[in-house]
């Protein structure tokens, strides 16, 4: 009996272990994806986007229309890859109970959590924020991005993480959309992007 827990232990122990390392899969597959070679650097903000934001653009907005005389949803993602239930059990599971900012301040990317290892990684605050007219040029002109953690939904079908992307040419950090990937031999693989319904 004690052989037969000791090794029940030591399998959750390494299932843990698996789940921990490969739980950032779907954001480096999806770098994968955009065929970059090794020697091409991209940039990625350390900071990670808060993953109420996530929870919230994938649900939308719902309002009451008197013409129809009920609640109708709007942007998010659309059914039937929605369900209510679902999103509940995601959002009990993954909503940040913390910090209701866009950005966690205490929680940031490394060179661990990438397969690509050309990496640059620059703080929020550092990054030049286009609306201030900030003098600033990069030396290259190259992608970054921002992310926040995958969530998974629907017994892990699905993952979904919240992206920012823009150049270090173009500079503006401000459209804010989700990635929902699902797994196709063996890779987790883009199926819908879903903005966040902000029209700017």
């Amino acid at each position: 009996m004690k052989k037969l827990l000791f090794i029940f232990g030591v399998s959750q122990f390494l299932f843990g272990c698996s789940i921990n390392k490969d739980k950032n899969s779907p954001i480096n597959d999806y770098i994968l994806s955009l065929n970059l070679k090794g020697s091409d650097k991209i940039m990625i903000i350390q900071e990670k986007i808060n993953n109420n934001t996530t929870i919230d653009i994938f649900k939308g907005k719902t309002f009451y229309y008197s013409g129809v005389n009920k609640y109708v949803k709007i942007e998010g993602v659309e059914e039937p890859l929605y369900e209510e239930e679902s999103w509940q059990k995601m959002k009990n599971k993954y909503a940040n109970k913390d910090t209701i900012d866009q950005w966690v301040k205490d929680d940031y990317w490394s060179l661990k959590n990438f397969k690509h290892q050309n990496i640059v990684f620059i703080k929020l605050k550092d990054f030049p924020n286009p609306g201030k007219y900030e003098k600033f040029d990069f030396e290259e002109n190259y992608k970054v991005f921002s992310f926040s953690d995958p969530i998974y939904y629907k017994h892990n079908k699905y993952a979904v993480f919240t992206i920012k992307s823009t150049t270090t040419d173009y500079k503006d950090m401000d459209t804010t959309s989700i990635l929902i990937l699902t797994k196709i031999k063996g890779k987790w693989t883009l199926t819908e992007k879903v903005g966040d319904g902000i029209y700017r």
